[in-house]
């Protein structure tokens, strides 16, 4: 009998210590949320081929061939009367679509899925960017939780805004992209007569993408890093329960 109630005794101490664990990582994430989102200069990547080999980013560097970087899902959007509609893959202009203003005309050609990979130009030596000409907005969306995107895009010469996609669905605060000014980061990479110019959002909790709003912003290539599993579990269980602390 004794034996049994040292077996349990042994059980319900891993069962506490497991819970303290959670308990202690989750406190720290939360401690960790008081850093507001951020945009910063990211002029650091290596390019050969006319593909994305790795980048460094906060002291650390991320290499593609090593699975450290995670493309997402992005997708090209319009609004009419506050309304936002979905600008399928390559189909026609939509219907009713209007023109914003300041930049060329919306084309068919200008795919949110060429964000979706690591090249600046194709197998033609066609610049492989997702462009937000003539339309509202992209956004991007990753397969879990992540507290860092970076993006690479044409010319850093338009004006807008980034908002992280919260885990719920909804945005963040707007963040401002300044044409030719921060916190476009010239690469020095040339891409068909104009750089590639680089720069991260990095948020305060677990997000699940980005929303670009700036009408001509051309993206070559949008990934964020893939976090240790450890911290993966973390960003995932840490979502279910943090809700953005905003006024």
């Amino acid at each position: 009998m004794l034996s049994v109630w040292k077996e349990r005794g042994v059980v319900m101490k891993r069962q506490f210590l497991a819970r303290v664990s959670v308990v202690v990582l989750l406190s720290m994430l939360l401690c960790s949320a008081v850093q507001a989102d951020l945009l910063s200069e990211l002029p650091d990547v290596t390019v050969v081929d006319d593909a994305i080999v790795s980048l460094t980013f906060g002291g650390t560097d991320y290499d593609v061939v090593d699975g450290d970087l995670v493309l997402g899902t992005t997708t090209r959007w319009y609004v009419i009367e506050s309304v936002e509609y979905h600008w399928v893959d390559e189909t026609g202009v939509p219907a009713g679509c209007p023109t914003v203003g300041g930049t060329s005309s919306p084309k068919v050609g200008d795919i949110g899925a060429h964000a979706d990979n690591f090249l600046f130009k194709d197998g033609t030596g066609t610049s492989d960017m997702s462009s937000i000409d003539g339309i509202d907005f992209q956004q991007t969306i990753f397969p879990f939780l992540v507290n860092s995107i970076f993006v690479f895009e044409r010319g850093g010469n338009d004006n807008g805004t980034v908002q992280a996609i919260l885990a719920d669905g909804s945005l963040g605060t707007a963040l401002t992209l300044t044409k030719n000014g921060a916190p476009y980061a010239d690469t020095g990479v040339n891409v068909n007569g104009q750089n590639a110019f680089g720069y991260a959002l990095t948020t305060d909790v677990p997000v699940k993408g980005l929303r670009i709003t700036a009408s001509g912003h051309d993206a070559f290539s949008v990934s964020a890093p893939i976090p240790e599993p450890a911290t993966l579990a973390l960003l995932s269980l840490g979502g279910l329960f943090l809700r953005r602390r905003r006024s």
